[in-house]
């Protein structure tokens, strides 16, 4: 589990998780000065011995660490948060007001894990309770200095967070794994999808003064520029949006998903590095994009209907 320092009170911290292809994948973010202490997406419970270890060798102690704010309630991001609280008492959960109640009762949330990532759910770890006082919704948190931005689409209880120049974004704008020179990204999508909210989320960013921003992504790291991270995002669902609306007006049922790939793999110039990585990793993909494409794809069809 490695800790890269980004700046004097900034910290990028891998959760790697007991599976082939898994490293490098699900990170938090952990911010401590002498002012504020806080952490963005513990991440899930399978991982926080591990992440208890590494925020205690930084002096972070039940005393000092102010807030756990979660992006969304996804068992990849917040599966841990109980865990957590049980070494870290005194930290205040934020989290948007529509994920409050699945995460003091999480057993729909670990049902719907389950059945949408099947055994990566096992490996995740079940979702342990936060207790009902420990959590709430704040926009501005620690004297005001974070900034809580509503981002729906790859969840309708999404939550990206800006702090001084930095951006942490969740899955708002897809997932991104750098390459050398390079780097791959692709939207992150699951059922159940938005795609105009999508759109939204990344227009209602786009609008807000980020000159100079860092975009520090849940999966996996950090990029200067955030705004042109998030039109590259932008751009990105709109190119699956429309080879999986063409896809599908072909009737290609059978070969539904390497059709879509393979349109993929010629248009979108991000998405097609995923030839870069290797065997462990281009396998833990194949799930997340099967994902990916099954949102977009129920999307549109739910849009046709309603027409």
């Amino acid at each position: 589990m490695a800790v890269k320092k980004i700046d004097d009170s900034l910290c990028h911290i891998d959760l790697e998780q007991p599976r082939a292809g898994f490293k490098n994948f699900i990170s938090t973010w952990v911010h401590k000065d002498k002012d504020l202490c806080f952490i963005v997406d513990p991440g899930p419970a399978s991982t926080i011995y591990f992440l208890k270890e590494k925020l205690e060798s930084m002096g972070i102690t039940k005393e000092n660490l102010n807030y756990i704010l979660l992006t969304h309630i996804h068992i990849d991001h917040a599966g841990g948060t109980g865990r957590l609280l049980d070494f870290f008492p005194k930290a205040q959960v934020v989290c948007h007001p529509r994920g409050i109640k699945h995460l003091i009762n999480p057993e729909n949330l670990w049902n719907a894990s389950k059945k949408v990532l099947g055994e990566v759910a096992d490996m995740y770890g079940e979702i342990i309770p936060v207790p009902e006082n420990k959590i709430k919704f704040q926009e501005e948190i620690g004297r005001q200095e974070i900034k809580a931005i509503e981002t729906i689409g790859h969840a309708t209880h999404h939550l990206s967070y800006m702090f001084k120049k930095y951006l942490f974004i969740g899955d708002a704008a897809g997932v991104h794994f750098p390459i050398k020179n390079n780097f791959y990204i692709r939207p992150a999508t699951p059922p159940i999808f938005n795609y105009d909210s999508a759109i939204t989320s990344i227009d209602k960013l786009l609008s807000l003064n980020l000159k100079d921003f860092k975009i520090c992504y849940a999966h996996y790291g950090i990029r200067n520029n955030a705004e042109k991270m998030l039109k590259i995002a932008k751009e990105q669902l709109t190119i699956w949006k429309q080879v999986i609306e063409s896809t599908l007006s072909e009737c290609r049922q059978l070969d539904f998903e390497d059709h879509v790939i393979k349109e993929l793999m010629k248009k979108d110039v991000y998405f097609g590095n995923v030839i870069l990585f290797d065997e462990e990793i281009k396998k833990r993909e194949q799930k997340f994009i099967s994902n990916s494409i099954k949102g977009i794809k129920e999307y549109i069809q739910k849009s046709l209907k309603e027409e």
